[in-house]
């Protein structure tokens, strides 16, 4: 599949770079949850320095590849850009992937001994490599538990046309060849396990689990869970010739679906179906505006009520809301209209409402959701046990993810040095 978003040309990014304000004490700076110096390598690309441009970034920042393309921008430094003020922000990302496109990862890497102890990771997602890098680069031996290949959701999960295989790739190998001392693949699911060899354990092992919609009709034939069909998309995998095709959900999982089920036949009659409104869609505004362009439509308001079907999926049942009050997540909660009911007409549906933590590690605290409790720290009830990304957070962002991944090696390095600051 082709990549949607292309990259900066030398002329757009240079002109692009010239609006930069380079403000004191960037507010684009502090709002990067790893704090990449932007405003400094901005100011590299304005004198044609791109090397010294890629390593401010990769000083701050493990996944520069991957951030470069799918990094939200909107929703962390372009939002609060200097330049808002006076027309519209720059276009960080794109300047950063400007950068990515156009240089290759250092290959003169130094780094020191590693004479320090052995710390398990368990997950090779982007908050378990950038954990590994930052102990590398403080002397420690990282070993990362993963059974499946490493990179994570970015890797597993994110489609071609966003972000292509080559890429991350590119990106992981560098980040396995240069920081991990070994990988074993092995399914780490209780402490018992690591206690005796490690001298500190990083839980990052993400939301493996999918929650289930539960109405009649969600075991026909014709109903899928999105994580999943987005791992087999990723791997080559097409739907059967479906022309109907309704994704229950209004979160960037729910979106991306849609617009890799457009992707893949154009023809194909993709719609989401959210039973909020449009100011409560989850999902990044620059991808449900990519999902529309695509030609994916939206139906809003719409409460799914029943699969319709004998064996297989004939079309939805949903019952048509208003909204009410705002509910513990801060939107306003959909009401049923009574009396409401009308069916969309599909030959297929996937469920995209969420993921949940499998339940692995019984000594460490989690949780109503099944998340895992950590102090500010990213410590577990477990003395030498951390955590941070999703299995913390519950669904996030790459950055967000690095920047659990950073602190936790710090706090790492800091309980086993006796409270000193690395």
């Amino acid at each position: 599949m082709e990549e949607i978003e292309k990259t900066f040309s030398k002329e757009q990014a240079a002109i692009e770079a010239e609006r930069c304000l380079y403000c004191y004490d960037a507010p684009c700076e502090t709002a990067c949850p790893a704090h990449v110096p932007i405003a400094e390598f901005i100011q590299s690309i304005r004198t044609d320095n791109l090397k010294g441009a890629r390593e401010i970034i990769q000083e701050a920042h493990p996944f520069i590849e991957t951030c470069g393309r799918i990094c939200p921008e909107e929703s962390f430094c372009q939002s609060v850009c200097t330049r808002i003020k006076m027309d519209t922000p720059i276009k960080i990302r794109e300047l950063h992937r400007y950068i990515t496109d156009n240089t290759d990862p250092s290959e003169n890497l130094e780094l020191v001994p590693a004479t320090k102890g052995k710390i398990a990771i368990v997950g090779g997602g982007p908050a378990g490599l950038a954990c590994v890098r930052e102990l590398r680069r403080f002397g420690y031996k990282p070993v990362v538990f993963e059974k499946k290949q490493l990179g994570g959701v970015p890797a597993n999960e994110i489609s071609a046309t966003r972000l292509p295989e080559e890429i991350e790739k590119k990106e992981a190998r560098f980040l396995q060849h240069n920081f991990v001392s070994e990988i074993k693949d092995i399914a780490i699911k209780s402490l018992g396990e690591l206690n005796e060899e490690y001298s500190a354990i990083f839980i990052s092992t993400g939301l493996s689990g999918e929650l289930n919609l539960d109405i009649p009709g969600n075991n026909l034939d014709g109903v899928y869970y999105s994580r999943e069909l987005l791992k087999r998309a990723k791997s080559g995998f097409r739907l059967p010739h479906f022309k109907r095709i309704g994704v229950i959900g209004g979160g960037n999982v729910a979106v991306e679906v849609a617009s890799v089920l457009k992707i893949e036949d154009p023809l194909r009659d993709v719609e989401v179906i959210y039973r909020r409104g449009t100011k409560e869609l989850k999902a990044f505004k620059k991808e449900i505006e990519e999902a529309i362009d695509l030609g994916v439509t939206f139906q809003f308001l719409a409460i799914p009520k029943k699969i319709k079907g004998d064996k297989r999926v004939e079309g939805l049942v949903v019952t048509r809301a208003h909204l009410g009050e705002k509910d513990t997540s801060g939107r306003r909660y959909p009401v049923p209209i009574p009396n409401s009911d009308f069916i969309i007409p599909l030959d297929a549906v996937v469920i995209a409402i969420g993921q949940k933590a499998d339940v692995y590690f019984p000594k460490v605290e989690k949780n109503a959701k099944g998340l895992v409790k950590v102090s500010d720290d990213l410590m577990t009830n477990v003395k030498g046990v951390f955590a941070g990304g999703d299995i913390v957070r519950g669904a996030s962002t790459v950055v967000e993810c690095v920047a659990d991944g950073k602190k936790a090696a710090q706090n790492i390095a800091k309980y086993l040095e006796g409270g000193k600051n690395v």
